[in-house]
């Protein structure tokens, strides 16, 4: 470039793009080198799972916990659990009203009511009502028990025979909605004779308890036909029969990722962000002025294909919403009417969320939910909830903030 072109107006212009130009790649590659750069010098449980107990709960509960679409004539939502030999842990354990009997070689695998420790296995075993010799033995010992008894309301026993099915994979009827596993970190045993997965040797584990065979049978009424739970129906035989288009379950896994998808699809990110700030608003708000809550950490969300963090805070924070919500019932109500949950609320009502019964068979105007509010409603779940085991609260002791004495300063002026 001449010495007259630089000092023409062009020359001014070639000069400023050539310069652009660099700044773009200086820019571009910086921006590369930090990225490759930087995991090596940041703290690595930035980049860790929270817990063990988060882990199980994505890698080992969600795949096997399965839950269906409402089917006519079955009022409530069935869950059910994948058990897989050398995988899934199980307990056996009798309670007050309820006792097991098993062949000599199973009876191990009991925890007899009184004791303290409970005795796991990843051996695949089912309870049932009792069946052949074990008829007699249940009737007789329902009837020791209750002349035992010292109460003077008579107490119905429940005798149920632990037996080996001799499978690799069954499905048995879930007791809770899942939201919280079943878990345990101390006074335990697993009976394995040695480790069978990983996860069976962390500090604290998921199981399953007195797993009884998920079974069902079909029935009709008028042009309608469906299925429901009877433990005298058929076995299901594989998760492509779960899934398929008669018996409509979804694994929890797919439903929290589909949860994620409608969330973004929605928008519901305008108003609503997904981060507890380091501020004290945002720690009393999804705490209490007691316990704050923590603020939120980068490995809260490893599991997520996509984070929202938010900036807009039109809606309240659903990053405790878990621990703040859990209440199926009430977001029910709040994607139907929001103004039903708060009176001031500008938030779209979300009714293509639920399916309207044309039957007309229930007695409320509200629709029925569909795989849509089921996939939000776990998704939302799983916010708060999976930081540390159940066992331990994650918002005591953790203020490093230290709201506790920013607030108690306030309140001394």
């Amino acid at each position: 470039m001449s010495d007259d072109h630089k000092k023409t107006f062009m020359g001014t212009v070639h000069r400023s793009l050539l310069y652009t130009v660099v700044g773009i790649v200086v820019l571009f590659s910086s921006a590369v080198i930090v990225t490759l750069l930087s995991p090596q010098y940041i703290d690595p449980t930035w980049m860790q799972p929270s817990s063990y107990y988060q882990v199980q709960m994505y890698e080992v509960s969600d795949p096997n916990f399965f839950i269906s679409s409402e089917t006519a004539g079955v009022r409530d939502l069935q869950y059910v659990h994948r058990l897989k030999e050398g995988h899934s842990l199980l307990v056996f354990q009798e309670n007050e009203s309820v006792r097991i009997v098993a062949p000599k070689e199973l009876e191990k695998y009991v925890t007899k009511f009184g004791e303290n420790k409970l005795k796991l296995t990843s051996r695949l075993f089912l309870l049932r009502e009792p069946e052949g010799e074990h008829i007699q033995t249940a009737k007789g010992l329902r009837e020791s028990l209750q002349q035992k008894a010292k109460t003077s309301v008579k107490i119905d026993y429940q005798v149920m025979e632990l037996y080996d099915p001799g499978l690799e994979t069954a499905f048995s009827v879930a007791r809770s909605e899942g939201i919280i596993e079943d878990f345990v970190d101390e006074d335990y045993t697993i009976l394995d004779d040695e480790v069978k997965q990983p996860w069976h040797a962390d500090p604290g584990v998921i199981f399953v308890k007195n797993p009884v065979e998920y079974r069902i049978v079909p029935f009709g009424f008028g042009d309608n036909r469906g299925w429901k739970y009877d433990p005298k129906g058929k076995s299901i035989a594989s998760v492509e029969e779960l899934e398929g288009a008669e018996l409509g379950f979804r694994s929890r896994e797919s439903l929290i990722f589909m949860g994620q998808t409608i969330y973004a699809h929605e928008g519901c990110w305008y108003c609503h962000s997904d981060q507890t700030r380091t501020l004290v608003q945002d720690t009393v708000s999804n705490g209490s002025e007691s316990f704050p809550a923590p603020p939120s950490s980068p490995n809260e969300y490893i599991y997520q294909k996509v984070t929202f963090p938010g900036t807009r805070r039109i809606g309240p924070d659903i990053s405790r919403v878990g621990i703040k919500r859990p209440s199926r019932d009430w977001h029910k109500s709040h994607f139907w009417a929001p103004k039903t949950a708060s009176a001031g609320s500008i938030m779209p009502s979300f009714r293509h969320f639920f399916d309207f019964d044309p039957r007309g068979t229930r007695k409320t105007e509200v629709g029925i939910p569909n795989y849509q509010f089921e996939a939000i409603y776990q998704y939302l779940m799983t916010k708060g909830t999976r930081i540390t085991p159940p066992t331990q609260a994650w918002w005591l002791g953790k203020d490093p903030v230290q709201t506790l004495k920013i607030i108690e300063g306030l309140n001394s002026d």
